[in-house]
């Protein structure tokens, strides 16, 4: 694939800010407003050989962000990207290079309203990675976005089969363009850096690889699922297919209608299953819709009879308020409004049971599990993150853990010159691969969070500064 910067025209104009504020509030307007100058970025990682892998990075820019130059036919807006690849152990820099870009304006006003899409390749060693990215508009000094992420390339697996990252699309289509930058594996991919789906776009398309397909797997047949949740892990969408292992790598690509879906955060799963092994590998993607005219009819009623084979039955008020507590992580504002209303036991039974009736927090499990398995991670939390202040629920590792369960890998540096201890977990899983960083910043193993790359969590890229002692 080349590493060229090569732009595509496309409508998306909401960003991802805006979906978080309605998410959050039903029945809110969506109305034009001008966004601070700023980068949609994405990526996806894929197999090369055993030793390093494939990096595609997919990003775009709002042409009205841009200062407009030029008269009549001859307007135009002149942009560039800059991107530090670094080795997080060496700091080694790997990439630093600077993309540029000029793109003319045809529409009456100059500008079209649409977004610049680009996409950039690189070959990494298996390893991991600090990224700078630096968008530019060129006419106007100072006018510019800046991102940073960490990133593993430590994508696959000899012994088992397993998948790549998902690239979300607006559009796929078999192509025989094989020198386009969108194409692979006779499709043309055109990337959808935002993330953002709905309208004009009612089709969630994606892209992923699998590997290693002859290496110990038994069954002749692989089942392939194709999941999508809404914010409360709802199963609101699913497909399950069987496809052959006869090649040791295979393209799954696809489409997910959402047009009648409401607007929400979802989480997009791709699992591939040997059903004779019962051994399965999943890849996730976070995808943000946005239908403001659908309305979410997923509330519940509950019966007299059900709500006696309730858990919360036997809880006292004190007991109540603590479960509610810990659910606090998992509801929305306007739950806990509503659950401040309530004056008696019994009122607050009884908006436990529905809080958790229609909830499915782990895929796969059932509804009257899903509180149990919640509560259980909570008990776990009260062993392991505990202290002499706090409970180990309320404690930042224990919202963490209680919130996306067992971490894939865990760095911990208890004991470093100069250094407060702290720890980093890893979730390979969840938007590609990120990281929550704890410190004892009081030195009475109370583990604060002080950096996290997951969307939506506390950041701050120059964490490293609060851990030091001098």
């Amino acid at each position: 694939m080349r590493i060229d910067a090569i732009f595509f025209n496309i409508e998306i104009r909401y960003m991802k800010k805006f979906i978080v504020a309605i998410v959050l509030l039903s029945g809110l307007t969506i109305f034009a407003q001008k966004e601070p100058f700023k980068i949609e970025y994405d990526y996806a990682r894929f197999a090369l050989d055993d030793s390093s892998g494939y990096l595609e990075l997919y990003y775009s820019f709002y042409e009205p962000d841009f200062e407009v130059t030029g008269k009549n036919s001859d307007k135009e807006i002149k942009g560039s990207l800059s991107v530090l690849i670094k080795n997080a152990s060496t700091e080694e820099i790997l990439v630093n290079k600077e993309y540029q870009f000029t793109s003319g304006l045809h529409d009456s006003n100059g500008v079209e309203g649409k977004s610049l899409i680009g996409n950039l390749g690189f070959q990494l060693p298996f390893g991991k990675y600090n990224f700078t990215l630096i968008g530019r508009d060129v006419t106007v000094s100072g006018r510019a976005d800046t991102i940073y992420f960490p990133l593993d390339m430590n994508i696959t697996t000899k012994e088992r089969f397993t998948l790549s990252d998902i690239q979300l699309a607006s559009s796929i289509y078999s192509s025989e363009k094989t020198n386009s930058v969108f194409y692979k594996n006779s499709y043309e991919v055109v990337p959808n850096p935002s993330m953002i789906f709905g309208g004009s776009y009612p089709l969630i398309y994606f892209y992923t690889e699998i590997y290693n397909l002859t290496k110990s797997v038994q069954s002749e047949l692989l089942m392939v699922e194709h999941n999508l949740y809404n914010s409360k892990n709802n199963l609101v969408y699913k497909k399950k297919k069987f496809v052959s292992r006869k090649n040791n790598n295979i393209v799954e690509a696809g489409g997910i209608n959402i047009s009648k879906m409401p607007t929400d955060a979802y989480t997009l799963n791709i699992q591939v299953t040997d059903t004779l092994m019962k051994y399965s590998a999943i890849t996730s993607k976070k995808v943000y819709v946005i239908n403001p005219n659908i309305i979410d009819t997923t509330a519940t009623l509950t019966s007299e009879g059900e709500m006696l084979s309730s858990e919360f039955l036997s809880m006292g008020e004190e007991e109540l308020n603590e479960a509610f507590e810990m659910a606090r992580y998992v509801a929305t504002g306007k739950e806990t409004d509503q659950w401040g209303k309530f004056k008696d036991a019994d009122g607050k039974r009884q908006f436990l049971y529905n809080f958790w009736k229609g909830r499915n927090l782990i895929p796969g499990v059932s509804q009257v599990s899903a509180s149990k398995e919640y509560y259980e991670k909570a008990r776990y939390a009260n062993e392991k993150f505990g202290n002499i202040h706090r409970k180990g629920w309320k404690t930042d590792r224990g919202r963490v853990y209680m919130l996306y369960g067992e971490p894939s890998e865990i760095d911990r540096f208890p004991n470093q010159v100069d250094v407060k201890p702290y720890e980093i977990w890893y979730y390979n899983s969840i938007e590609g691969g990120v990281q929550f960083i704890f410190a004892d910043l009081t030195g009475f193993s109370d583990y604060m969070l002080i950096h996290s790359t997951m969307r939506g969590e506390l950041r701050d890229d120059n964490w490293q500064r609060r851990i030091r002692t001098n």
